[in-house]
């Protein structure tokens, strides 16, 4: 499928007007995932194009053949250093999630639980599935609502934090799940929680809270 893109690339300037590109690209995949570079946290759903993007493209719009907005160039795996490579974009549908807040406030604030989790691969060495809980802070949602956290005992033995296998009755299989499911969420919302703590399995209701950095 053919598609283009405008941008600014490396924010040339020309006699006070910003120079515009249009690079015609081709969508290669869908519901791609990628890591923010700044938080390192999961962006979901992301459309994968051949687009050379280089620096000044990010924030530009990714339009269909007719000229509507199907999504805003984000981001370029390369390899090489160079602007070439695979590019990736932010589905008009999630940026319509979050352009009020944008307008309104300036940012976006993203609900959380609170919490630090074990690495996916360290919840699977354990033969389960779901999110294991290292920390979950006293003065945090998660924290405030009961939530276990992995400690270790007098002994030094591991003992393992509550490990979430829901929210809100939603599958929670590894962080992405956890991430998409609070994505979906808003700042003040209760949602339930479903653990696995030892061999036992809790719900516990935990209203989210905004980041820290965020209120």
């Amino acid at each position: 499928l053919d598609r283009a893109g405008f941008c600014s690339p490396l924010s040339f300037l020309y006699i006070g007007c910003v120079t515009s590109f249009i690079h015609h690209q081709s969508i290669i995949g869908l519901r791609r995932e990628i890591s923010s570079a700044a938080t390192g946290r999961p962006i979901q759903d992301v459309i994968q194009t051949d687009a050379a993007i280089n620096p000044g493209n990010s924030g530009g719009p990714l339009l269909d053949s007719s000229g509507s907005l199907i999504g805003i160039n984000t981001a370029i795996y390369s390899p090489s250093g160079a602007s070439s490579g695979v590019g990736f974009s932010i589905p008009v549908d999630t940026v319509n999630g979050i352009v009020d807040q944008l307008v309104k406030f300036g940012k976006v604030t993203r609900p959380i639980l609170g919490i630090k989790f074990a690495p996916d691969q360290s919840v699977e060495q354990l033969g389960v599935s779901g999110v294991l809980v290292l920390d979950a802070p006293p003065n945090g949602p998660a924290g405030k609502a009961g939530l276990l956290s992995t400690k270790r005992d007098a002994y030094g033995r591991l003992i393992l934090g509550d490990i979430i296998t829901s929210v809100n009755g939603k599958k929670v299989s590894n962080g992405s799940d956890l991430y998409r499911i609070l994505d979906q969420c808003k700042v003040g919302d209760e949602v339930i929680v479903e653990v696995l703590r030892g061999d036992q399995k809790e719900k516990i209701p935990v209203k989210l809270e905004p980041k820290p950095d965020e209120t």
